[in-house]
């Protein structure tokens, strides 16, 4: 799977490679387009999608992509050959577009085709014509074929993937320090299953799902130390329990132990969320 970097963030424009990263390894990235379904509904997006550097590390160790640059290569003017391909994919678009609106139309000249043949004989009678000419399959003919040279107002598809082929560069992914003890984080939580999110929002660093976010609230609120031997503020720890008991979340603090080289979760619960016996 091909992630496009733009602007230093991983982008997913294809719908196939975006399914296949949530559905079969649980990597939710965050929407942040349009949907063509719905232009108009800001509470719902569409791609492309963008990874978290967290998310672009565990799927580049996976070996399930690779980043690329197409920057430089969008920027150039395109070549002939690749002008005439989109113009000739442009036009195609148009006439799959017009094919449905003529068999549309066609449909409903067949249903009204008695009235219409009957108005025409009378017509024809009145001027003293022949009638000969008025049957069902010419008028249809005639219908189908001033069809095919009316315009219609066709709306251009804009493809979310780039449609053409271009040139583009591998690119390698470095991380700071403490994005690399936050993706040790990242990494020993998706090990142990769930979909994890970046837990902005709540002011948290990740959010712990127990299934696809689009179905499921979140559980569990993670916040990572990064030094655990440093003393933790009591503020800052009242301020971490008592918004997880607000918006309903188990607040979870990470950090490395050295010792052992593994991740440590503590999980915290305030005493009035606590159960307590009768």
């Amino acid at each position: 799977i091909l992630v496009n970097i733009q602007q230093q963030r991983g982008l997913i424009f294809d719908a196939d490679d975006y399914f296949t990263l949530r559905n079969d390894h649980r990597i939710v990235g965050n929407l942040i387009g349009i949907p063509a379904s719905h232009p108009r509904n800001v509470n719902q997006h569409g791609l492309p999608a963008v990874l978290s550097c967290y998310e672009l590390k565990l799927l580049l160790e996976k070996k399930l992509v690779q980043l690329i640059d197409k920057n430089e290569a969008f920027m150039a003017a395109p070549i002939d050959s690749q002008t005439e391909r989109f113009v000739n994919m442009t036009q195609q678009q148009k006439e799959e577009l017009r094919k449905p609106v003529i068999e549309k139309r066609l449909e409903s000249f067949r249903k009204h085709l008695p009235r219409i043949i009957e108005g025409k004989r009378q017509k024809l009678i009145k001027a003293g014509q022949n009638l000969e000419g008025i049957t069902p399959e010419r008028l249809l003919q005639d219908e189908r074929d001033r069809l095919s040279t009316e315009s219609f107002d066709t709306l251009l598809q804009l493809p979310t993937k780039h449609p053409l082929e271009v040139d583009c560069s591998f690119l390698p992914l470095h991380l700071s320090a403490e994005e690399t003890l936050k993706f040790r984080v990242f990494k020993a939580l998706w090990t142990e299953g769930g979909y994890i999110t970046v837990g902005d929002a709540f002011g948290c660093d990740f959010l712990l799902y127990p299934n696809d976010p689009l179905y499921f609230h979140a559980s569990h609120m993670v916040h990572v130390l990064k030094d655990k031997s440093k003393r933790l503020d009591l503020k800052y720890l009242i301020r971490m329990c008592r918004l997880a008991i607000v918006v309903n979340k188990l607040c979870v603090i990470a950090y490395l132990d050295e010792r052992y080289d593994s991740v440590v979760f503590e999980t915290l619960e305030w005493e009035g969320n606590a159960n307590k016996p009768d």
